[in-house]
């Protein structure tokens, strides 16, 4: 391949390194950079929604669930979401209706505050703190009410600064406001479960709030808001993640905007959550399908293998791998795209610490057998029966849904589509019915 096609690669190990972070999602120059458009992806029907909903008068201000495997690459398509958006281009100058009517916000509820055992209070207050950061950055002057009531009930009784509380911050700029309440929201322990017992009362007057703050933001920049709240689904335990939708769902489709919530894969399968569907617009982000129903690999030139190539070739170049090698990650990844930027990104450090010129497929299986170990520590005899089941039918009705959050079973959707058991930890029941003689 010419070295031409892909002028912004990497073409040392040091500067791979760099190009493979697979912990953050493309943003800013990096998205310009490496991003790929997938044939799989929900980005179209979003934004097709989305213009549609801007143009209703009133606009709908509907809510959005962006559903998907961790890993899968939805904060990723959510960042290239916001760049269509506030460019009003996909290359074709589709969507300038949206560039002029709508302001994007869109955070990681990770970042505001963590993900364990993360409550409804939690991500409504994110959403307050959410819409100032924002607006502060844009310059934009905002009313401080809804910020100074959140503040009283954050320091209820004491100061930021220790003491009592001072004219209930009346005394504070709204820039000193809003990291105070940063700081807050990011508290721990016995600190964050009083003040969640104490807004828990509250949240009537909290919704209010955050819909005063949308409709003072709507004036200000005469645009309707999407908000973007990225990483639900990574909270944890997985049941506080579901109860968030299970329990609130109404409130969570109360705000004067459009919404979009990324959610787990299971809250699609689970069965305390049928109603959730009735108050928002379900988005599924696929899987990429590298394999064939029976477990055959998907031939280099299918679409989603091609895509998962290129995403690797725009941050690694093409000479700095064997023949082959790229195709073999691919598949023994499932088609998660984090895992297959992962392994890559080891085996630069490895290529980089030994001088050696270029990946092989034998430096790939190193990677892989840190990657088999990570399963296999999560595992126990329980898991591989139910395991061998999915292996066996392919059946939604075999599939316990720990296993799929934690990718062990994937889903790859082709008609009604099938589920299968991740290829590395196919091997791993292999060797465990090889054992036990199962």
């Amino acid at each position: 391949m010419s070295r031409k096609n892909y002028v912004n690669a990497a073409t040392d190990f040091l500067d791979a390194y760099a190009n493979t972070n697979y912990l953050r999602p493309l943003n800013g120059e990096m998205l310009d950079l490496f991003y790929v458009n997938r044939t799989n992806s929900e980005l179209r029907a979003l934004l097709g929604e989305l213009t549609a909903g801007v143009k209703s008068k009133p606009a709908s201000n509907t809510k959005f669930l962006f559903v998907g495997h961790t890993g899968c690459g939805k904060s990723t398509e959510l960042s290239k979401l916001v760049n269509i958006i506030e460019t009003g281009s996909d290359g074709k100058r589709r969507y300038a209706v949206l560039q002029k009517k709508l302001l994007p916000i869109q955070y990681s509820i990770s970042e505001v505050v963590g993900l364990y055992n993360i409550e409804f209070v939690d991500l409504a207050l994110s959403i307050i703190l959410g819409i100032y950061k924002k607006m502060e950055r844009l310059g934009q002057n905002m009313d401080d009410t809804p910020a100074r009531r959140v503040y009283d009930w954050l320091y209820q009784g004491e100061s930021a600064f220790g003491g009592e509380v001072e004219a209930n911050g009346n005394n504070l700029e709204l820039g000193s406001l809003i990291r105070l309440i940063d700081v807050r929201l990011k508290s721990e322990g016995a600190v964050r479960d009083e003040i969640r017992a104490r807004i828990r009362r509250y949240i009537p007057e909290l919704i209010g709030l955050i819909n005063q703050t949308i409709d003072n933001v709507a004036a200000v920049t005469q645009k309707s808001l999407l908000l973007i709240i990225d990483d639900l689904d990574k909270i944890q335990p997985l049941d506080a993640a579901l109860n968030v939708f299970r329990e609130h769902v109404k409130s969570l489709t109360s705000f004067n905007c459009f919404v979009i919530y990324t959610a787990p894969i299971s809250l699609l399968y689970d069965t305390h959550s049928k109603h959730v569907g009735q108050f928002l617009e379900t988005h599924y982000m696929p899987m990429f399908k590298v394999r064939l129903k029976d477990g055959t690999p998907e031939p280099p030139t299918s679409p989603d293998v091609t895509t998962l190539r290129e995403i690797v070739f725009r941050r690694v170049h093409p000479d700095l791998f064997e023949d082959g090698v790229v195709e073999t990650a691919i598949e023994m990844t499932g088609g998660i795209l984090r895992e297959l930027i992962r392994i890559i990104r080891g085996c630069c450090v490895y290529c980089h610490e030994y001088e050696i010129g270029k990946i092989s497929r034998q430096i790939i299986h190193m990677q892989k057998g840190k990657l088999k170990s990570e399963y296999y520590r999560m595992l126990e005899h329980d898991d591989y029966r139910r395991l061998k089941q999915v292996s066996r039918t392919k059946s939604r009705a075999d599939v316990d849904m720990r296993h799929l959050e934690s990718l062990c079973v994937l889903y790859y959707p082709n008609g009604k589509g099938w589920f299968d058991v991740h290829p590395v930890v196919s091997e791993l029941l292999t060797e465990w019915e090889t054992e036990n003689g199962a």
